[in-house]
């Protein structure tokens, strides 16, 4: 014996469209967070992320050479700091992949070292571009 709601439609199929409905949602709601919260989406946009900002760095660095921003002792010393945040990315790296926990210690690093670039690029010391050093 079926028990009829509105529209001709059982209770058992109305229930059956629900339990599916919810299950879509959870699973669209799962995958969303493993993109966002270091799990399969997100490990290689992080990976990028940080060697655009270790290209970009190193390309702030130099421009800040040839335009006389940075005196050479400054740009000897954020480039060893470019450096050190290049062994420890290599060095992170050699179990073939980085952890969530690996990236942002690289990320805080970089932010470090961006701050160092804009204020020593910033700061009065000059080099002049007529003599080179």
């Amino acid at each position: 014996m079926k028990i009829y709601c509105e529209r001709g439609v059982s209770m058992k199929t109305r229930y059956i469209i629900a339990l599916l409905v919810a299950f879509v949602l959870g699973l669209t709601t799962f995958s969303y967070a493993q993109d966002h919260r270091g799990g399969h989406g997100s490990g290689q946009e992080g990976v990028q992320n940080i060697d655009h900002r270790i290209n970009s760095a190193h390309e702030k660095i130099d421009r800040g050479i040839q335009s006389g921003a940075l005196t050479r002792e400054e740009a000897h010393r954020l480039k060893a700091e470019l450096n050190a945040v290049r062994d420890d990315e290599a060095r992170m790296r050699a179990d073939g992949r980085l952890s969530r926990h690996e990236r942002d210690r690289l990320e805080k690093e970089l932010d470090r070292l961006e701050r160092h670039i804009s204020r020593l690029k910033n700061n009065d010391n000059t080099r002049e571009l007529g003599h080179r050093r």
